[in-house]
C-alpha cells in the first residue's frame, strides 16, 4: 500500500505541472537581451503575447528558467511580488537599438503570490 501511495503521489505531482520548455519561446535570445536594450526582444514580442495566459500557473523557478532574472522587481502585501522584463529599451538602457525610435516602454509583468505561483501575466505600456 505505501509503494502505491508513493508512485501516486509522484504521477501527480508531474502530472498537473506545465513544461516551460513547451511554450515556443526562444529563451535565449531573450535572457540576453537585458532590459530589452538590443531589442532583440521585440521581435520576441508576438510569441510572448501567444504564451503568456500559458504562464499563469506556473512557479517562480520555471519563469527564472525561462525569462532569466527580472529587470526589475516589486515587492507588494502579504508577500506578491512583480516580475517586470523589458520588451522595449528600458530606463537602464544607454540608447535604443537602430531603427527604434518608438518613446513609449513596453513590459512583461508576472505577478506571483506568497507561495511563488503565477496568478496573472500582462504586457503593459507606459
Amino acid at each position: 500500500m505505501t509503494t502505491f501511495l508513493c508512485c501516486f503521489f509522484f504521477v501527480a505531482s508531474f502530472s498537473c505541472s506545465s513544461s516551460e520548455n513547451n511554450l515556443g519561446l526562444d529563451s535565449k535570445a531573450w535572457k540576453n537581451d537585458l532590459n530589452g536594450c538590443k531589442g532583440e526582444r521585440l521581435k520576441l514580442r508576438s510569441q510572448v503575447e501567444e504564451l503568456r495566459l500559458k504562464l499563469v500557473g506556473l512557479k517562480e523557478w520555471n519563469i527564472r528558467k525561462l525569462l532569466g532574472k527580472p529587470d526589475a522587481e516589486e515587492l507588494m502585501e502579504r508577500s506578491q511580488k512583480i516580475y517586470i522584463y523589458y520588451i522595449t529599451p528600458g530606463p537602464k538602457c544607454a540608447a535604443a537599438p537602430a531603427g527604434q525610435t518608438s518613446s513609449i516602454t513596453e513590459a512583461l509583468t508576472v505577478r506571483m503570490d506568497a507561495l511563488g505561483t503565477v496568478r496573472e501575466v500582462n504586457i503593459f505600456n507606459d
